[in-house]
């Protein structure tokens, strides 16, 4: 199933933007992991202070926040790269409904209509009213 809305041109350039994001975020999460692999070297060979030790342990966790969002927006984009080459770029994984042209345009990754989306969200976070970081 193919969007209707969607011609080649566009889904070429949305290809290339989402080759180039997944560049990005591999790097990104690559970074990460070697400042991670740093850290716990010089950790290694200093002691630390309580003050200190708070922050480490903030740093961490703020990394593995960060390295969560980029492995989740990594799968989003891969997702959306499978579907080009499957010839479902554009439609809801969800649903089946046509993903609106400006919604991919701002977001090449999405995989899901809005609503679509924040189904999945509320499913992920009960309780959290539906807000979530997820594929918008």
């Amino acid at each position: 199933m193919a969007h209707s809305g969607l011609d080649d041109g566009f889904i070429q350039a949305q290809r290339t933007a989402l080759e180039q994001t997944r560049e990005e975020l591999t790097r990104l999460r690559d970074g990460l992991t070697e400042d991670d692999q740093d850290r716990g070297e010089d950790q290694a060979y200093e002691t630390s202070d309580r003050g200190d030790l708070g922050r480490e342990i903030h740093t961490r966790q703020l990394d593995e926040s960060v390295g969560d969002q980029i492995e989740s927006r990594l799968e989003n984009v891969e997702r959306a790269l499978e579907k080009i080459e499957e010839g479902s770029y554009g439609i809801c994984d969800d649903t089946g409904e046509e993903i609106p042209k400006g919604r991919l345009e701002v977001m090449p990754e999405a995989t899901t209509t809005v609503e679509a989306q924040q189904r999945r969200d509320e499913r992920r976070s009960p309780g959290a009213g539906g807000a979530g970081g997820g594929n918008l």
